[in-house]
C-alpha cells in the first residue's frame, strides 16, 4: 500500500532551531557584551552533540 500523506522531514538545522527556541523560552540567560543567549545555547548544544569542549566549539563556530 502506497503512502499518500506527506511525511514531515526534520533536518539538523530545524532540530537545532527548535531546541534553541525551547531552551530560550524555558531557561532565560542574561548576557553581556557580544554573546547572545542563542549563541550560548548553540555552543552548548554543539559541544554536547559532538562530545567536544566548550572552548573548542566556540572557536569552531566563530
Amino acid at each position: 500500500m502506497a503512502m499518500t500523506a506527506i511525511t514531515p522531514v526534520l533536518t539538523d538545522s530545524k532540530t537545532l532551531n527548535e531546541v534553541v527556541n525551547c531552551l530560550s523560552e524555558n531557561i532565560p540567560i542574561q548576557t553581556q557584551g557580544k554573546c547572545e543567549q542563542k549563541n550560548i545555547f548553540e555552543i552548548l548544544i554543539r559541544a554536547a552533540t559532538q562530545r567536544d569542549r566548550i572552548e573548542n566549539t566556540s572557536k569552531v563556530l566563530k
